[in-house]
C-alpha cells in the first residue's frame, strides 16, 4: 500500500489502544511519509490500578504517556474528545463529533477498533467510526465542515484477536519502536500485566503469514461500502 503523502487517522478509545493495536504501523507509515493523528475518544479516567494513588490524576497522567507515546511513534497531532471512560454512548452529540473530526482531519485511512470488542467502550468506539466514515461524505451537515470520503476504514486487534485478518502489515523493523512507546505507559502496567508477551506473541503469529522470523500486525476491513480498486 503506497501510504505517502497519505492522511492516516486513528480513533481509540483509550490511551495506550493506538500503541497496542496499531502501533508499529503507525511508526511504520509514519517513517513512509505519512500524517497521522491520533484522537482518544475518552478521558481514560477508569484506567488506573487499584492503591496506584492515581485516581485523581489519572487522566493527566495517561494525556501526558499518549503524547510522549505517540511523539515516538511519528504522530503528527493528538486529540482527545474527553468522553466518559466506559460510558460512550452512541447518541447523535458523539456521532456529530466524530464526523466533525473526520471532515476536520480528512483521512484517507481510518483505523479503529473491532466490532467484536469484548470492551465495551471499544465496540461503542467502532460502530460510531464507521457510521461517522459514511455519513461525513454526505452533502449535509454544514456546521460539522465539509463532506469528505473515507477510502479505507480498518478495524485493529487490541486483545481480541480476529480470526481471520483481512490484511497484515509488516512491522519487523518497527517492533522496537512499538515496545519502546508501550513503556512509556507507566500507569498501566498493573492494569495490563504480561502486555509486552502479549505484543511479542502476537506480533510473531500475525509476522508467520509473512515469512519465518517477521512481525507484523493485524487489520479487518471495516464498512458498508466497496471499497474502490
Amino acid at each position: 500500500m503506497n501510504i505517502e503523502n497519505k492522511k492516516v487517522l486513528v480513533f481509540v478509545a483509550h490511551q495506550d489502544d493506538e500503541t497496542i493495536g496499531c502501533g508499529g504501523t503507525i511508526a511504520k507509515w509514519s517513517n513512509q511519509g505519512a500524517k497521522i493523528h491520533v484522537c482518544f475518544m475518552t478521558d481514560g479516567a477508569t484506567g488506573y490500578e487499584q492503591g496506584s494513588g492515581l485516581k485523581s490524576d489519572i487522566t493527566s497522567v495517561r494525556m501526558r504517556e499518549a503524547t510522549h507515546a505517540c511523539h515516538i511513534l511519528g504522530v503528527k497531532e493528538v486529540s482527545t474528545l474527553g468522553l466518559p471512560c466506559q460510558e460512550i454512548k452512541n447518541d447523535k452529540e458523539t456521532f456529530h463529533k466524530v464526523i466533525q473530526k473526520i471532515r476536520q482531519f480528512q483521512p484517507n485511512v481510518v483505523i479503529t477498533h473491532s466490532d467484536i470488542c469484548k470492551h465495551r467502550d471499544h465496540r461503542v468506539t467502532s460502530n460510531i467510526v464507521k457510521e461517522s466514515c459514511w455519513k461525513c461524505s454526505e452533502n449535509i451537515l454544514e456546521d460539522l465542515g465539509e463532506p469528505h470520503v473515507v477510502d479505507l476504514i480498518l478495524q485493529c486487534e487490541i486483545l481480541d484477536p480476529f480470526e481471520n485478518p483481512d490484511f497484515i502489515v509488516d512491522i519487523t523493523k518497527e517492533y522496537i519502536t512499538k515496545c519502546e512507546a508501550m513503556l512509556l505507559y507507566i500507569s498501566q502496567r498493573g492494569v495490563i500485566p504480561g502486555i509486552e508477551q502479549y505484543l511479542n506473541g502476537i506480533s510473531l503469529v500475525r509476522g508467520y503469514s509473512s515469512g519465518p522470523n517477521r512481525r507484523a500486525e493485524a487489520f479487518k476491513r471495516l464498512g458498508n461500502l466497496p471499497y474502490k480498486l
